[in-house]
């Protein structure tokens, strides 16, 4: 035996034993921390992080269950990000800018099993590029039970949801571009304070039925979903001007669970006066109609909306804020395709085109908008979308562009 060592030793060079002797460091190196009988996942991350060791590990796993502190049982921490960088012309002249255009933390904590909490604070860059820090969502959440065909109830109470805004953004999953149709047309925002009831209809779709829909989503329901409440009206960075509520409503119809369950269609609609204190206050109602379709590589939508005021209560005529009464109308189509078989899917066309018309007693005077891009997954929950966005106003007439790349950071 001593024979045999002494010969394969004298057939190794230095190098040789150098490669060896690395090969066996890095392989000690890309060992688990962990003992090989540690399957708990947090452990293993308290391990890799070096908050524990593995002989900790294991004595507290022999122990059976890892107990939080109080505090922190039953609550979820994320956030949200969009990084933009945008190069193009608009009403300011020519830019060149990086922008960060809205940082979302949310912290959610499940109080008991029938009582929840939402707390969601919203970064954004005013026009002198100052960081502002304000709330996008507080509201608590009251569960109660099934009423019969209305499943799976939210009873919503604070600074929540209005009932359009979220459902859409569901679907069109390239916010990080831009607000959606009609809020970029000052229609209504996201929030608003008030009280709200949310639900769906008919319980939710099986597991293998939202897979077919292309992604889970919150508006699961297996025949439809609604979402109906009232709000001060302003939105939710607008103090109220006057003391009238308004109503919003939204029902969502799946009509084929079974054989088509990405195809929805959905209601809309907003009764009540513009938030300015004047008197009479100015109307302000909201009609839509929206079809979607989706599946695991194509989202189709199609809106229409017809409408009269807005939100504000206001418009600008001659750089003078008049109270707004005017008849509108607009309509908005969506698309979007996953390249199937390239890079697993992650890789997707978008377009949208938006027809807006602010005044129907009015000329011409109609907005135009064309986007279009392309967008890769990052993850499950973030992307990078490069894109290009314009802008025609008939009545003025004016034309903005733009190109853009923004990353969506969402964990």
């Amino acid at each position: 035996m001593k024979r045999a060592i002494q010969k394969l030793a004298s057939r190794m060079n230095y190098s040789s034993i150098c490669c060896m002797f690395l090969t066996v460091v890095f392989g000690l190196l890309a060992m688990p921390a962990y003992p090989a009988g540690t399957n708990d996942p947090l452990l293993k991350k308290l391990i890799d992080k070096g908050i524990i060791t593995p002989y900790e590990a294991e004595e507290i796993e022999s122990k059976g269950e890892i107990k939080l502190p109080k505090g922190l049982r039953g609550i979820t921490i994320g956030a949200k990000g969009y990084l933009d960088y945008s190069v193009g012309t608009d009403t300011n002249g020519d830019h060149n800018r990086f922008t960060i255009t809205r940082g979302y933390l949310t912290v959610k904590k499940t109080i008991t099993p029938w009582f929840k909490a939402r707390i969601t604070s919203d970064i954004t860059q005013d026009k002198t590029g100052d960081m502002k820090l304000r709330m996008k969502y507080y509201y608590a959440d009251l569960l109660p039970p099934d009423m019969v065909f209305f499943t799976n109830n939210i009873l919503r109470v604070g600074l929540g949801h209005i009932p359009w805004l979220d459902f859409e953004e569901h679907i069109n999953l390239y916010r990080l571009q831009g607000t959606m149709f009609q809020e970029r047309n000052h229609m209504f925002n996201s929030a608003d304070f008030g009280i709200s009831l949310i639900g769906n209809l008919g319980g939710k779709l099986s597991h293998e039925q939202q897979g077919k829909v292309g992604y889970h989503t919150p508006y699961n329901g297996r025949f439809g979903s609604y979402h109906i409440g009232v709000y001060n009206g302003g939105g939710y960075h607008a103090a109220e001007e006057n003391r009238n509520k308004v109503f919003e409503a939204r029902l969502t119809i799946r009509p084929l669970p079974d054989m088509i369950p990405g195809l929805q269609f959905t209601y809309f609609g907003i009764t009540g006066k513009g938030n300015i204190d004047g008197t009479p206050d100015p109307d302000y109602y909201v009609n839509t109609a929206f079809l979607s379709f989706q599946n695991r590589l194509v989202v189709l939508t199609c809106e229409y909306a017809k409408n009269k005021g807005n939100q504000k209560g206001t418009y600008k005529q001659n750089n003078v804020d008049v109270s707004d009464e005017r008849h509108k109308e607009g309509f908005s189509v969506f698309g979007n395709l996953r390249i199937p078989g390239i890079m697993k899917n992650k890789l997707a066309l978008m377009a949208r085109y938006d027809i807006w018309n602010p005044d129907l007693s009015a000329g011409n005077d109609k907005k135009l908008r064309t986007i279009a891009g392309v967008s890769y997954d990052l993850s499950r929950k973030s992307k990078i979308l490069v894109v290009y966005d314009g802008f025609d106003d008939k009545s003025e007439p004016k034309y903005e562009k733009k190109a853009q790349v923004i990353l969506e950071v969402t964990y």
